[in-house]
């Protein structure tokens, strides 16, 4: 883990003209508002998110937001998913980052009496953060564990899962696979072949518990790979479409495209 992949930040904005384009993190986002209120359109979905509201972004959606009311003010914490995953294996509390059902929301209201502890705690983190004293990143996420512990036991019907039962554990247990292979030639039938299950319940329960296919699921992966290496490295576009699990770089940019309406070469252009 590169202790870089964790940001924190609280920003605050006085103008309802500054926003943000589509843009993604290769990291989970959480965002908690303490004023104003903003428009989000996450992964198509849209909100309008206001004062003591909490949002849960993955690495794998595209999102924008504009500030409606001004002054807006907001914590943000963005850390790099795969450590995460690693630190925090409870699959009820990873749930709010990871599975998107159907009519799943983005974000919900904090109550009143809730809201101070939480600006508390992400006040105390954000402090964590800027001093980086020894050991900093274990006292970190020391802390956002008791906050997502604190959001989950107090917002439960919020979060995608409540109790993991078996059938999801399995389902938990491909989607995490496929987080580390994903550069790997898999598919729906390797994925089935390697996990003993018939890949027709496969793809049904996938689709239902995560809100992807396994196809989409893959190239969505692979697309925020590509994502980071063309923000943080100057490796030419085979190469990038090579390390992100693509077959060639004509078909890296031809679905690049079709999922970002912009070419690889564009991407790095604008948003490097």
């Amino acid at each position: 883990m590169n202790y870089q992949n964790i940001d924190m930040n609280f920003t605050t904005l006085s103008s309802n003209k500054k926003g943000l384009k589509d843009h993604y993190h290769n990291g989970y986002e959480l965002i908690f508002i303490t004023e104003g209120n903003s428009k989000f359109v996450i992964n198509g979905s849209n909100y309008d998110f206001s004062k003591n509201c909490l949002v849960f972004i993955n690495n794998v959606e595209k999102h924008k937001m504009y500030p409606i009311n001004t002054p807006y003010s907001r914590y943000m914490i963005i850390i790099d998913s795969d450590y995460l995953d690693s630190v925090i294996k409870e699959h009820a509390l990873l749930s709010i980052f990871k599975i998107r059902p159907k009519n799943f929301n983005h974000g919900f209201n904090i109550r009143n009496e809730d809201a101070q502890v939480i600006k508390s705690l992400l006040n105390n983190l954000y402090n964590i953060y800027i001093n980086k004293n020894i050991l900093w990143h274990v006292e970190f996420i020391s802390m956002l564990s008791s906050l997502l512990i604190l959001i989950y036991r107090n917002y439960t019907k919020k979060f995608p899962i409540m109790n993991v039962r078996k059938p999801e554990l399995r389902i938990f247990e491909i989607q995490r696979y496929i987080d580390k292979n994903f550069k790997k030639n898999i598919t729906l039938d390797s994925i089935s072949s390697d996990f003993y299950i018939n890949k027709y319940y496969l793809s049904h329960s996938f689709k239902d518990i995560t809100g992807f296919t396994i196809k989409q699921y893959i190239l969505l992966n692979r697309i925020a790979h590509a994502k980071n290496q063309l923000y943080y490295t100057d490796n030419d576009i085979t190469t990038i479409a090579l390390n992100s699990g693509f077959n060639s770089q004509s078909n890296f940019i031809r679905l690049f495209k079709k999922k970002e309406n912009t070419t690889p070469l564009q991407f790095r252009k604008h948003f490097k």
